[in-house]
């Protein structure tokens, strides 16, 4: 059935995600069963500082699957994760999936399947669908308005030929840490000539826990300040009304943003209560816009930050 493509990796980058990588690898493993395909798994470590590599190490000890953990020293971020376990992949179709997720039982096939019969210039996107816990994707939950996204790919759940990554040269080194690294690809799959299909039946389950700590929050915030920072180095790239809508670097997205902090009273200090209270009284639309919005600030307050260092250092210049 999938005599296209006799070989397939999937990549899955990590850093510090013990608790959940046995997870992703049980639910990969378990969607390969019975595929009359060569499956290899790599995981490219981006130097963790917990268990993740001995955990990795142990379940590949027992897979019946083969699972290759690529480890890095040093925090490359995961632009340069993916990069290096795509030069270590044999499969002819890489398939991309992220650390905090769990995928169904079709998942694999349905990323197969589509590559045979769309043919071969077309890359593939799955469906995403946000889950506060395992529990809640062993339910199967459908997706929700959160769940949207109008990106040009996203390497939580999205499948490449290999000939096609290396044609355009894989990921851009240049997008250090967080985010744009798979956007930024996306464009330039597009601009090679290859159709992005959606694939609505190779769904992938993202845990994200609900925000109740300050060291949760934490966390977050410092993901989105690197994405703003990312997000600088994107524009640059790809100069154009589209990378300014998808990045929000417009006037709107601050006032939307404003508005959504209920004009500053809703803060990083208060935030967390403000959503245990919504969560209470079942608000779940509130608590996300309150989350949201603090979250999102500490990736506009980055993004105008390093847009105003660049361009002083550009007139210094």
């Amino acid at each position: 059935m999938f005599e296209n493509f006799p070989s397939v990796s999937i990549i899955i980058p990590v850093r510090n995600r013990a608790r959940l990588i046995a997870e992703c690898l049980s639910s990969l493993i378990e969607s390969v069963k019975n595929l009359n395909v060569d499956v290899e798994i790599l995981v490219a470590d981006d130097a963790s500082t917990d268990e993740t590599p001995a955990v990795v190490s142990g379940i590949a000890k027992k897979s019946p699957t083969p699972i290759k953990l690529l480890t890095s020293l040093q925090r490359g971020g995961p632009a340069h994760a993916r990069n290096l376990a795509i030069k270590a992949a044999r499969g002819e179709l890489i398939i991309f999936v992220d650390s905090d997720e769990v995928v169904s039982e079709d998942f694999v096939r349905a990323h197969l399947a589509m590559h045979r019969k769309k043919g071969p210039m077309v890359y593939g996107l799955g469906k995403i669908i946000s889950v506060p816990s395992l529990e809640a994707a062993k339910n199967h939950p459908k997706a929700t308005i959160w769940d949207y996204s109008g990106a040009t790919l996203d390497t939580a759940n999205a499948s490449v030929r290999r000939e096609h990554l290396e044609a355009v040269g894989g990921f851009d080194p240049g997008f250090e840490g967080m985010g744009w690294h798979d956007l930024d690809l996306g464009y330039r799959l597009r601009r090679y000539g290859l159709e992005k299909v959606l694939i609505p039946t190779a769904v992938s389950y993202h845990i994200q826990p609900p925000l109740r700590s300050p060291e949760q929050l934490a966390a977050r915030l410092q993901k989105e300040r690197e994405r703003g920072k990312t997000a600088v180095y994107f524009l640059e790239r790809h100069p154009g009304l589209k990378t300014r809508l998808s990045t929000q670097d417009t006037k709107l997205h601050l006032f939307l943003n404003w508005i959504s902090r209920a004009g500053g009273l809703i803060n990083q200090k208060n935030v967390l209560k403000l959503a245990e209270w919504a969560r209470r009284h079942r608000l779940r639309s509130l608590e996300q816009i309150w989350l949201s919005g603090v979250i999102n600030k500490a990736y506009l307050e980055v993004k105008e930050k390093t847009q105003h260092e660049r361009a002083t250092a550009q007139k210094k210049g």
